[in-house]
Order: structure tokens, then C-alpha cells, then sequence
């Protein structure tokens, strides 16, 4: 659990980067209206500003950010941060044109802008991430769970702001990704680093467990046609939880290889 400040950024950063993404395609679709939106907006906003606070407590003093964006182009972790910042004041912008300025046309030109910059961020965290000396990061299960968390995360959230159907299915691929690729992602680590990967049972095993009892509740609403906001709320903040655990396990698997 060393490296928990990251653990965060990533989690809450690809969850919001879905709020966004899901959100916005449920307002295209008639499914939310603009109440709904703007709520979903404020809640990513607010849950992207929380992981990079909590995710510059890594780099130590705050001035050192800025030193990252020096590789912006040619240093994976460089365009991460630069992206995350274009994120964040893409989301920014959708909040001020929406409550503060309030002109439609930029709202809508800045919704846009942070889906897309949303969707870059999360591109460009794998790319950290595969790295030839580590093998137990150099995988394409690296890739995978970066993604998922944007359908669970983003999915869960967007179910809690009213749209369930596109919220559910998102949540539903993402979570069918990870239990389908859990048995081969899990083979794959036991040849790597098999007594590392022993030490993440606990981890991995509530992240499983949360996702499944979330999966049932969520399915449960559906089939109930009722939905109500407080066990929404909290199946959505259960499964950033559960994200949050298969993350730290994630960055507990860090190994150079000899």
C-alpha cells in the first residue's frame, strides 16, 4: 500500500472521466435531463478535484507538478498529467458556463471538451504503467483494468444521478470484463510473481465480493423499476471501494525484474 496517494488519482480520476462520459451520452439520449446533468458534472468534478489533491501528495511539494509537464509528448507520466490537468479544466469550464456565466453554446463546447479530455486521461494512464522491467505491469490486464474502472466507477455513479439503463449497462460490461479476465489475469501473475500475487487475495477478493453484491442490487433496481437515491449512493460508493482495492493491489504488485 505504498503508493496510495496514486491509488486515488487513478480510481477517482477514470470514475469521474465515466461520470462525464456516461452523462453526457444520457442527455443526448433524452434519458436525464439538464438538472441531472448539471448534478452529474458538480459530482465529477468534485470526486477528479478530490484524487488529484490526494494524488499530489505524491509528488511531495506542489511546484513539482509542474516540473513533470517538461516531457509533455515524450514522457508517459508527463502527458498524464498534462492530460488530467486539461481534464480538470475542461470540467471547470462545464461547471462555470453552466452556473456562474451562464451561456449554453460553451457549456455544451466544454461538456464535450471534458469527455474527450476525460477519455485521453484515461488513455494515457496504462501508458505509465507498461513498463518492460516490471513484468508484472506489462501486460495488456494493465490496460484492461485501467478501462474497467471507467465502466464500473463511471457506470455506478451515473446510475446514482438517474441514468440507470446506460449506467447499468456500463456497469455490466465492466464488471463481466474483470470476472472474465480474473482466472487468466491471476494465471498470468502466478508465473511472474506468484508469491506477490498470494498477498493480494484479500484485496482482490473484496473487490470481487462488493462488485458482486452491487451487480445483484443494481440488477435488483431494475427489475423492481425502483431506484431509490440512498442505496444508489451507497452501491456507488461501495464500488469505489471495491475499485480502490483491486488498484492497491495493482501497485502492490511493483517488482523490477532481475
Amino acid at each position: 500500500m505504498h503508493e496510495l496517494p496514486l491509488v486515488f488519482f487513478t480510481v477517482l480520476g477514470q470514475s469521474a472521466a465515466g461520470l462525464f462520459l456516461l452523462a453526457y451520452i444520457a442527455k443526448k439520449m433524452g434519458s436525464i435531463d439538464d438538472n441531472q446533468l448539471k448534478t452529474a458534472n458538480i459530482i465529477g468534478f468534485i470526486i477528479v478535484m478530490v484524487g488529484l489533491g490526494i494524488g499530489a501528495l505524491h509528488v511531495g511539494q506542489p511546484l513539482r507538478f509542474f516540473n513533470m509537464l517538461l516531457g509533455v509528448g515524450r514522457s508517459p507520466m508527463s502527458n498524464e498529467a498534462f492530460l488530467s490537468g486539461v481534464f480538470v479544466g475542461c470540467a471547470a469550464a462545464t461547471l462555470f458556463f453552466t452556473h456562474f456565466v451562464k451561456q449554453a453554446a460553451l457549456r455544451e463546447l466544454s461538456n464535450i471538451a471534458a469527455v474527450i479530455s476525460g477519455l485521453a486521461f484515461v488513455w494515457s494512464i496504462p501508458q505509465v504503467y507498461n513498463i518492460a522491467t516490471i513484468a508484472n505491469w506489462d501486460t495488456q490486464f494493465t490496460t484492461l483494468q485501467m478501462w474497467t474502472t471507467l465502466f464500473v466507477g463511471g457506470g455506478a455513479l451515473a446510475m446514482a444521478i438517474g441514468a440507470r439503463g446506460l449506467g447499468l449497462t456500463s456497469f455490466l460490461v465492466g464488471t463481466f470484463a474483470i470476472f472474465a479476465s480474473r482466472a487468466s489475469y491471476q494465471a498470468f501473475l502466478g508465473e511472474t510473481a506468484p508469491a506477490l500475487s498470494a498477498e493480494q487475495t484479500g484485496f482482490w477478493g473484496f473487490q470481487v465480493i462488493v462488485l458482486a453484491i452491487a451487480l445483484a442490487a443494481f440488477v435488483g433496481f431494475a427489475i423492481k423499476q425502483r431506484s431509490p437515491k440512498v442505496p444508489l449512493l451507497t452501491c456507488a460508493a461501495a464500488v469505489l471501494l471495491a475499485e480502490l482495492s483491486g488498484r492497491i493491489a495493482f501497485y502492490n504488485l511493483w517488482q523490477i525484474t532481475m
